[in-house]
């Protein structure tokens, strides 16, 4: 049976470094029930390879895609991917996934019912049967817990972050929320992006009927700066958050590498201005985002 192509959707995937992983990915999604009309691989400064390869003529016909990009981290490069593509709707697919036959159909016919909402599909890691989808913060490190997969008389449920394995969502969405923000190398884009959906008042729905495997990994395929997820979490914390919460946020960096140095970049930046733009934007104040789902204590 030939795969139904998705006329509409751009999947997106940044890639560098993954060797083989980034082609056993894409074997993944043309095999699948349904598939995108266009990949978009942003190539962020892989220097492996492993990009260079996918620029034959056999995944040009399957609408494949690669944008060589100087490394600017995953934020950047996911932005990038959508300024360079042409479908209304889009999904962010990391580089070293494998995606079940129906992963795809599934979250083309949740798009198709709620339109204004981002998905997050189940996942669970290369060998595990154990899936995860969506997760909450746990704490002032912001770090996250996958919530498991649960279904109430066939509603979707709304879950606080959209982990940035997968993420499937509109166009319209996306630049509603004004993209990823600016957040170096790898980490915290996620978090910030389902802060920006809750105080837009964007549902966040889990999809537990699309399935993934995802590879966890204690570190990636290339060599990540010391300072990028304090920065990046410092960033969250002025852009997001105030008072008590804010310096609780900042406390955590406390003691990590260069951390006097990650502070003033980060007080430094853009964030004032990135904190107006979304509070401009908002009709939910972040504080009901605890109530709602949680708080970290």
């Amino acid at each position: 049976m030939q795969p139904r192509a998705i006329d509409d959707l751009s999947l997106i995937i940044s890639s560098l470094n993954e060797g083989e992983e980034i082609h056993e990915t894409l074997k993944s999604v043309f095999a699948s029930f349904a598939i995108p009309a266009e990949t978009i691989v942003v190539d962020d400064g892989s220097d492996d390879g492993s990009c260079a390869a996918l620029e034959g003529d056999d995944w040009r016909r399957r609408g494949v895609t690669v944008h060589k990009n100087a490394r600017s981290g995953i934020a950047a490069a996911r932005n990038l991917g959508v300024r360079l593509a042409r479908g209304a709707r889009l999904i962010f697919l990391d580089a070293h996934c494998r995606l079940q036959p129906d992963c795809l159909a599934e979250l083309d016919a949740t798009q198709r019912r709620r339109p204004n909402a981002i998905l997050a599909p189940a996942i669970c890691d290369f060998g595990s049967t154990v899936y995860g989808c969506g997760a909450r913060l746990i704490d002032a490190q912001l770090r996250v817990r996958w919530l498991q997969p649960a279904t109430q008389n066939g509603v979707l449920q709304q879950v606080p972050i959209a982990p940035g394995g997968c993420i499937a969502l509109s166009r319209s969405t996306f630049h509603s929320l004004n993209g990823f923000g600016s957040f170096r190398e790898l980490g915290q884009e996620d978090v910030d992006f389902s802060l920006r959906a809750w105080r837009a008042a964007v549902d966040v729905l889990a999809v537990p009927s699309a399935k993934l495997q995802h590879r966890f990994r204690p570190y990636p395929a290339y060599q990540l700066s010391s300072t990028s997820r304090s920065y990046n979490v410092a960033r969250i914390a002025l852009v997001h958050f105030d008072g008590a919460r804010r310096e609780q946020c900042l406390r955590t960096l406390m003691g990590t590498a260069r951390a006097a140095e990650v502070l003033v970049d980060a007080i430094s930046s853009d964030w004032e201005a990135e904190r107006n733009t979304i509070e401009a934007l908002s009709l939910r104040n972040i504080e009901s985002f605890f109530d709602r789902f949680g708080d970290w204590n």
